[in-house]
């Protein structure tokens, strides 16, 4: 027994002097994972923040709205149900989570970082990133939150939303400051962008040519609002994306963690194909671009299937935008200049239709499928051919599968549209629902709405 008590006291003392002194003899760094650093630096953040950005606009954000304007078309399970407008808050739910809970907070907190350490230049790119992604996040939603968004460590934890109208204000305030930033010197020994960012490697020129182009495009958006005076003013101030080089774009890799979002989706999901829409206006014209938008199905040819109808033997997407490396493209010069034509169209017919042919052209080019002969019938209009509606077709298969398309249509009415077999509701749709988490835990600040109702800058 003696012996036991011995054993006990002298186990007990071990175990005091070790965890008493750990600190002495245990290497405090040894629980640290490298892979999960406490603090990243704003050249880690921003490619990440660009490849998320990329992936969601060029996935689950434009993939719904790209079934109902008729890009696409909804064949099987869920995407079947969405191409009948069987649109829930809950289909939305990953988008809003990776939006404000991924890319917005990245930004800001690289923003801020930046702002610390005088890397001028990365605030810039901070703010033009932080605008893309609220233009895009207003125009499908409308009101959002922004002014007291992503503010959880402050106690903020049910955010109101911001007008649609005050959202279009700080988008271009971001973009203003962004401006500014870029003309600025960097602190000395400030980080600046180079290989870390993967859209410009660090060409502040170009970034600069995007901001301006941005601007445009928000201004475009506001038209049925403002007109398109304004938006003539900011391509006559020239300093925008002016050749495919210049482009505001995200190149996907060959590695699997590297892969394009609709290479994965079609790979992995397969209920989408083209839509009839789409099919239809390039076979009709033998466009060149054709083989780039779409694939051969298993006999060998392009058909779209139609809203509704599930075909299931129509074509996939085609490698300009489903291959494993196909780029995403945030904004490009050809869409630069199909929005110079829709503004000058009524107010310099001969600047329009010019403004119309290169952007035609600029997109056979972006594809590399250039054809002078089919140039000369389909992109060749003059100040007495040129209209509205060869404005905004030829811009609706140019911008495939990209999110301005609706906006397009919600501005112009332009492509028209068929309601879908079994449609859940009367019309096309005109915005997202709110999404689940909203409804549930912020339901106070969440704005009544329909997906048929109208965004404030979509007014009848």
């Amino acid at each position: 027994m003696r012996q036991n008590i011995i054993k006990i006291v002298g186990l007990v003392l071990m175990l005091t002097v070790i965890f008493s002194s750990c600190e002495k003899w245990i290497d405090t760094d040894i629980n640290i994972n490298p892979n999960d650093p406490g603090d990243v630096t704003v050249d880690l953040l921003l490619p990440a923040t660009q490849g998320a950005l990329a992936y969601t606009y060029g996935g689950d954000l434009t993939r719904f709205q790209a079934m109902w304007m008729q890009h696409l078309s909804g064949v099987e399970r869920q995407s079947f149900a969405l191409e009948r407008y069987s649109h829930l808050d809950s289909d939305i739910n990953n988008l809003w989570n990776t939006l404000y809970g991924g890319a917005l907070i990245n930004l800001n907190d690289m923003i801020r970082k930046a702002e610390e350490t005088g890397a001028r230049h990365y605030m810039g790119v901070g703010k033009v990133l932080k605008a893309f992604a609220m233009m895009n996040i207003t125009s499908v939603w409308g009101d959002v939150p922004y002014s007291d968004a992503l503010k959880g460590l402050e106690g903020v934890f049910k955010a109101p939303y911001d007008s649609q109208q005050q959202i279009y204000v700080s988008i271009n305030t971001l973009l203003d400051e962004a401006l500014v930033h870029f003309g600025e010197q960097n602190e000395p020994l400030a980080m600046v962008p180079g290989n870390s960012d993967l859209i410009y490697k660090g060409n502040i020129a170009k970034w600069e040519k995007a901001a301006r182009s941005l601007k445009v495009r928000a201004a475009l958006h506001l038209s049925k609002r403002n007109g398109l005076g304004p938006v003539r003013d900011l391509i006559n101030a020239g300093g925008l994306i002016s050749d495919a080089t210049e482009d505001f774009q995200f190149n996907f890799g060959i590695p699997a963690n590297e892969n394009n979002p609709v290479f994965q989706f079609q790979d992995q999901r397969g209920d989408i194909r083209i839509g009839k829409r789409t099919a239809d206006m390039l076979n009709a014209t033998e466009d060149p671009r054709t083989s780039k938008i779409m694939a051969l199905n298993g006999d060998g040819l392009y058909i779209g299937s139609g809203p509704g109808e599930a075909l299931t033997t129509a074509s996939l997407i085609g490698p300009g935008y489903a291959s494993v490396n196909s780029p995403v493209f945030f904004l490009t010069h050809f869409e630069v200049k199909f929005m110079e034509a829709e503004a000058f169209f009524g107010n310099d017919n001969n600047k329009a239709a010019t403004a119309y042919n290169a952007a035609v052209k600029a997109s056979l080019a972006k594809h590399n499928v250039s054809d002078e002969d089919w140039e000369a019938i389909n992109a060749n209009e003059d100040a007495g051919s040129i209209n509205l509606q060869k404005i905004m077709e030829g811009k609706y298969i140019a911008m495939f599968h990209s999110l301005e398309t609706w906006a397009d249509w919600r501005r112009t009415g332009f492509p028209t549209l068929q309601l879908p077999e079994n449609s859940v509701y009367p019309q096309t749709l005109r915005r997202y629902l709110y999404p689940l988490n909203e409804n549930l835990y912020n339901t106070e600040n969440v704005p009544a709405h329909t997906p048929t109702g109208r965004v404030w800058w979509d007014v009848e």
